[in-house]
Parts: C-alpha cells; structure tokens; sequence
C-alpha cells in the first residue's frame, strides 16, 4: 500500500514510514539483469583494506546480480589509471559525480545507484537536478545515512558522534522528503535500512563476535523494525524526469507500514 504523504513539517505529526529493508540485498533486488550506473562506487576502506569475512563492496554485490556496472569515482587511484576492472562486467572510471552528461549518453543505464553518497557532495540539489537534466526517465536510488537512527541517538548520549570525515551533511526522513518533492522525481519513495554490524565487526577481536550478534538480532534490528524512523539509514528511489513545466513540486511517495 501507497499513499502520497503531504508533510506539515509539524514535530508532532504522524510520518507513516515502511519497515526497514536490508540495504544491499534491496539494491541488488532492484539491479537484476540491468544496466547500472553506479556513483561514488570506489571506497578505499572497502578496496584497499583488510575488513572482516562478514564485509559486503555495494559496488561487488550490485555487479553479481546486474548484466553490466559502470562505476564513477573521482578517487585518486582511479585518477593514476583512468580506470579499475572490478569484475567480468564491471569496471569504474574516473569522474565527476557532478558532471555525467557524457558518461551517461556513452552508457546509457537502465538505474543509477548513489550509495552513501549524496552526503558527501557539495550541492547536493544543483548535482540531482543535472542528473535528472541528464538522464531522464531513468531510475535513480540513493541510500544515506539517517540523522535520527538509533545509532546518532545513543551516540549523542554519551557525548560522541558518528560522522565520516568527508561527510558534508546528514539527512533525515523529512529532509529528504523536502529533496525529493523539489527534484523532478516521479514516484518517489523512501524506505529505511538496517544498520548492518560488518560495519564493525573487523575492528573487534574474534572472541567478542558472539556479543555483537547479540547486540545486532537481539536489540538493534528489533528496535528499527519497531521504530523505522529510527534505522541506521534511508533510501530514496523514484524515475527522473525533465522539471515540470509549471515549475509545481512533485510530492514523494512514501510506502505506508
């Protein structure tokens, strides 16, 4: 079920969230068998460094279930090379995220897939709005990390917070809803993800695994199936379009629980 959902920006009002999904086996749902442009795919943590068993590269896991997988970064490695072959149908070049008129003309993707990504970008609407200018009537997902989860709460408690140091920005449920009614986006949805424990798992000692399951099946994954607006993040995902002629908003779609 569906409903379009018109915010007030009320603190008090009722924001009817879907429950959340797990982020990267979703992605891999929404890739299968497509073409898939993927943004910001390269990841030094996730390249170049030793993580543990558990660990999942979006850019890998999108790759084993798309025909083909272009992915765009404007890491330095890549610069050296101009690009890295990642698998037997994936590859990422080096680019601008923010300037993809001919990337995207040469490729031609059915999805574009922006991981963990629009929080790092500068201008975050300028960048969206020449995507759609871009790539229109294509499908675009983008996944970031959620300003309420339970992680920043908890965190926020004990006087810490969890912020990358490229990080830029960090967005919540009615933020993004606030982008995603000003972008040409035809149905737009947004759905949370869970917090997925690899994300830590390496930098403990083995003997502690046992502990942090725990602490993930037994309390984490209950409380965001309980509380969505309170998951470790947040995907948008919806058709661009070219701006709409009158210049009237396009309002999200929000999967109801």
């Amino acid at each position: 079920m569906r409903s379009n959902t018109i915010l007030n920006y009320h603190p008090l009002e009722s924001l009817r969230v879907q429950r959340p999904v797990h982020r990267i086996d979703y992605l891999c749902s929404l890739v299968k068998g497509l073409r898939v442009l993927d943004l910001g795919a390269y990841d030094d943590t996730e390249v170049n460094k030793l993580q543990h068993k558990s660990w999942k590269w979006l850019h890998r896991e999108i790759a084993a279930s798309a025909a083909a997988v272009l992915g765009v970064d404007a890491a330095k490695q890549i610069s050296e090379s101009g690009e890295v072959i990642t698998g037997t149908n994936s590859k990422i070049i080096y680019g601008n995220v923010e300037n993809l008129t001919d990337i995207i003309k040469a490729f031609q993707p059915d999805i574009i897939i922006a991981g963990e990504l629009i929080e790092h970008v500068e201008a975050p609407m300028p960048w969206l709005r020449h995507l759609a200018a871009a790539a229109p009537g294509k499908r675009l997902v983008i996944t970031t990390p959620n300003a309420t989860s339970i992680i920043n709460i908890a965190l926020a408690m004990l006087g810490r917070e969890n912020c990358h140091e490229d990080h830029l920005a960090i967005f919540s449920f009615k933020t993004l809803s606030t982008i995603s009614r000003r972008l040409p986006l035809k149905s737009g949805v947004i759905r949370p993800y869970y917090y997925d424990a690899q994300l830590f798992r390496g930098r403990f000692h083995g003997s502690l695994a046992p502990l942090i399951n725990l602490l993930e099946y037994a309390f984490l994954r209950p409380t965001q199936f309980m509380f969505p607006l309170a998951a470790f993040g947040l995907i948008l995902e919806g058709t661009l379009e070219t701006e709409p002629k009158n210049g009237s908003p396009t309002l999200p779609t929000v999967a109801a629980q």
